[in-house]
């Protein structure tokens, strides 16, 4: 796991610029073939800078306008000036120096797992190959068009963990290739395809992510591995065919191999989403990404800064008042079609920041596009809370992680909770309506552990963790796991219907009027949308928009039995008022340890091949000693692991690095990270 201090942040962007001449391609209503290319050229030419913006080539399904706002965003707020092209031979001659050719495939080669879908096998793969080798997919009449070389096999070289270069086929439309056995089926070409991609491509790829569903330009851009499979149902765990589950199965097995101490991440989206469980046995966390332009928002670099969130409560001053508090939480927050769709066009919405309100977000998809994180950071009202869903390393289950992964998930999740000033998070499980099910030897549970999942909070200095888990009492503070939980559950809250307000106000004020106050109600978890219907696909029941929740807020407000008594919050400001009322305010801070308790020294320094490291240690725990160079890139890990209070000496073999400024840093189970300055002079 790659941790960087500010400082090196700050090293970093100091010698890139934000976006290096952008071009923004207009790519409405592109064949299938011009879009795979489009996506594969974004993917490799944005990995060191932004230079390719892609406008709806792949926009986001909630928000039809996604695209076309960032776009106006990266130029107002960003200093962007784009230039335009709309044609993709244009597209590619703009970036041919930096593209050795094309990959072959065969066009008519279409699969679908499920009803609806269908896409081309062999020009995902034709892709796959394309961004490990800087190549982009092509048809053999593609590749005549635009001039693009194609030879019959190219060479792949491991940009990770050092696995041997290796030559790849350079047209997989080849009638020799084992997925072109015409006497298969589709789906049996297709598989036959993954199962050598496995034990050829697997190596060469990202090891710490791998993509499932539609390829996308962030997919090239991590060069990740990539699968297309999926099931035939959005719940039925069993709809996910034995074959396709197994090679699923090997890539887990395979990642957690390469990660055996940390999280590693998935990308793209699983049907069934129950599924998502069965990832977390193997140390995985998840991430919906089912859309392009990921590519251009994680290259595009601002200045490190922590973020300052306007909603942050003081819960030592807070006053607790007989009240009925009242909290709504956006759904979907762990999806990139809610983080990057601007809340599904609800950001942008006139009446947003009229209302209290907490909006989910991905603390690990955010930390990728810190641009993004900042806009949204920097617009925010005092009234625009967040919220963490389902954990700061995503879609995720902490519960299911092993104990060998937990430090680390540990000090990423603080990290992560620390640079966006949150510590509050929205978690749900369910979908085994039976208690529990054993699929491919891993059981999925319809709750929790708690005393895991409540240790693990814990851990990770969470304020409020608000749950949705049928073994909770509902509307309840539960101390029991040592931390604090706030279940909502079998009570309408859960995606309740919003399609009738002054319906969903009489809900809320039978709920609330006849408890003793101060009462703390979770009022919704709905997917809050647009206010515009002509801007948004799919509309659903649970929906709500900045001016539906007005409308709520006014009717509850003006009710002549409660109104004076209903007061909107925060999930910051409903945590600080709980805490308060609980008398938790304070007392878990008396013994954390700050910076300045942690000791990191070398001598000698300057040093010609080698110098000796000093740690300080102020509690026996988990730490991590790294050594990164001057560009921020990781050279070796020294130590990872436990380690008794007191003093530690490590010595660093420099004799195979370079001269120049190097540094040390030192990070704790608990967030905490020292650096030191080495200079190797030789």
């Amino acid at each position: 796991m790659k941790l960087y201090t500010t400082l090196l942040i700050l090293v970093i962007l100091s010698s890139s610029s934000r976006a290096e001449n952008p071009v923004l391609f207009r790519g409405s209503g592109l064949a299938y073939a011009d879009k795979m290319l489009v996506m594969t050229l974004a993917g490799i030419v944005n990995r060191d800078a932004a230079r390719l913006y892609l406008w709806n080539v792949y926009e986001t399904w909630s928000f039809k306008n996604t695209d076309e706002t960032w776009g106006d965003i990266y130029r107002q707020r960003g200093g962007v000036v784009f230039d335009t092209i709309s044609t993709v031979s244009q597209l590619v001659n703009r970036f041919r120096a930096r593209i050795n050719g094309g990959v072959v495939y065969d066009f008519n080669r279409f699969y679908g797992n499920f009803s609806g879908q269908s896409f081309n096998w062999q020009a995902e793969y034709a892709s796959l190959i394309g961004g490990l080798t800087n190549r982009l997919p092509v048809t053999t009449t593609l590749a005549a068009a635009y001039n693009l070389q194609i030879s019959d096999s190219v060479l792949a070289h491991d940009s990770f963990d050092g696995d041997s270069s290796r030559y790849l086929p350079g047209r997989l439309e080849q009638p020799q290739h084992p997925w072109n056995n015409t006497s298969l089926t589709e789906e049996q070409r297709y598989l036959a395809l993954i199962d050598w991609g496995i034990r050829n491509i697997l190596p060469l790829c990202n090891p710490a992510k791998f993509y499932i569903r539609e390829l996308t330009d962030f997919t090239v851009k991590e060069r990740m591995f990539q699968v297309n499979l999926a099931g035939t149902e959005d719940l039925n765990f069993n709809s996910l065919p034995a074959a396709k589950a197994e090679l699923i199965e090997r890539l887990l097995v395979f990642m957690q191999g390469k990660n055996p101490n940390d999280i590693f991440h998935i990308y793209g989206w699983m049907r069934p989403e129950p599924l998502t469980q069965w990832f977390a046995t193997y140390n995985a966390s998840f991430h919906e990404t089912l859309l392009g332009n990921l590519s251009w928002h994680t290259s595009f670099r601002v200045p490190d800064e922590t973020l300052v969130l306007r909603a942050k409560v003081n819960g030592d001053t807070v006053e607790v008042r007989n009240k009925f508090y009242l909290l709504l939480i956006s759904s979907e927050g762990d999806a990139s079609n809610w983080v990057v769709g601007l809340q599904s066009g609800a950001w942008v919405s006139s009446d947003r920041g009229s209302v209290p309100f907490g909006w989910g977000i991905n603390l690990h998809l955010l930390s990728m596009m810190p641009f993004i994180a900042k806009y949204y950071y920097d617009t925010a009202t005092e009234k625009d809370g967040f919220i963490s869903v389902t954990s700061p390393l995503g879609y995720a289950y902490p519960d299911l992680w092993t104990a060998a992964a937990l430090p680390s998930a540990h000090a990423a999740s603080i990290e992560l909770m620390n640079h966006f000033s949150l510590k509050e998070i929205y978690g749900y499980k369910h979908y085994a309506s039976s208690g529990s099910v054993i699929y491919r030897g891993r059981t999925i549970n319809n709750s929790f552990n708690f005393q895991k999942y409540g240790q693990f909070q814990k851990n990770i200095g969470a304020e409020i963790t608000f749950l949705f888990d049928p073994m909770l009492a509902t509307q309840t503070p539960n101390q029991s796991y040592g931390s604090l939980l706030f279940n909502h559950v079998n009570d309408g809250t859960f995606y309740g219907s919003a399609t009738d307000i002054p319906a969903m106000a009489a809900r809320i004020k039978t709920a609330v009027q006849n408890k003793t106050k101060p009462y703390f109600y979770l009022a919704g978890y709905q997917r809050m949308r647009h206010n515009s219907a002509s801007l948004i696909n799919s509309p659903g029941s649970s929906d709500i928009t900045p001016q539906k929740l007005k409308q709520l807020h006014d009717i509850l407000k003006s009710d002549p039995d409660i109104g004076a008594d209903i007061e909107f919050v925060t999930p910051q400001y409903f945590s600080a008022l709980l805490r308060k009322k609980l008398g938790l305010t304070g007392a878990e801070d008396e013994n954390i340890m700050t910076i300045s308790d942690y000791g990191l020294r070398n001598y000698p320094n300057p040093f010609n091949s080698s110098t000796r490291i000093q740690i300080e240690m102020p509690e026996s725990g988990y730490a991590e000693l790294v050594i990164y160079n001057m560009a921020g890139e990781l050279q070796e890990v020294l130590h990872r692991g436990g380690l008794e209070k007191g003093k530690h000496y490590m010595n660093l073999d420099a004799a195979g690095y370079p001269s120049g400024i190097y540094f040390a840093m030192l990070k704790s189970g608990t967030g905490i990270k020292k650096t030191a300055k080495l200079l190797l002079m030789k």
